[in-house]
């Protein structure tokens, strides 16, 4: 039996921060193979599984008033019909367009961004999440730019 008394206090606190961590990433994004999910915890048998190639896009820096595009890829990596229901974008400057069509098993699409930085400047983040009947229901992709102002 461990004496707790004779614990340095800092080991403590140590352990109970890589306990924390640990059961954090349950629900987080994981990588499979070259392939990027995001897991629900639920079991998937029977079910459609969304794995996109990435979760970030960056463009890098561009100009106030352009507009730009990056495309997410995604596959159904599970046994069902995926269907995305939703995509919804944090602010108005930030387009999804994607397929309502139901998306067999192995099947793959992609998901298109616009990005319009008009009136914006400086770092921008925007988060756009895609919900469907997968066993990862909610997936977040995030789009990066550094929006600079003189030409």
């Amino acid at each position: 039996m461990i004496d707790l008394k004779q614990v340095h206090p800092g080991a403590i606190l140590i352990v109970m921060i890589l306990v924390v961590l640990s059961c954090g990433r349950q629900n987080g994004s994981q990588v499979q193979g070259s392939r990027i999910f995001e897991e629900s915890g639920q079991d998937v048998q029977g079910e459609p599984v969304m794995l996109f190639d990435t979760l970030i896009h960056d463009f890098g820096t561009i100009i106030e008033g352009e507009r730009v595009v990056c495309y997410f890829d995604y596959t159904n990596s599970g046994e069902a019909d995926l269907l995305i229901t939703a995509v919804e974008a944090t602010c108005g400057c930030t387009t999804p367009d994607w397929s309502s069509e139901p998306l067999g098993p192995g099947q793959s699409e992609t998901l298109e961004i616009i990005f319009d930085a008009a009136s914006r400047s400086g770092e921008q983040r925007k988060l756009v999440t895609v919900k469907s009947n997968a066993s990862n229901h909610l997936v977040r992709l995030t789009i990066r730019a550094n929006v600079n102002n003189s030409v």
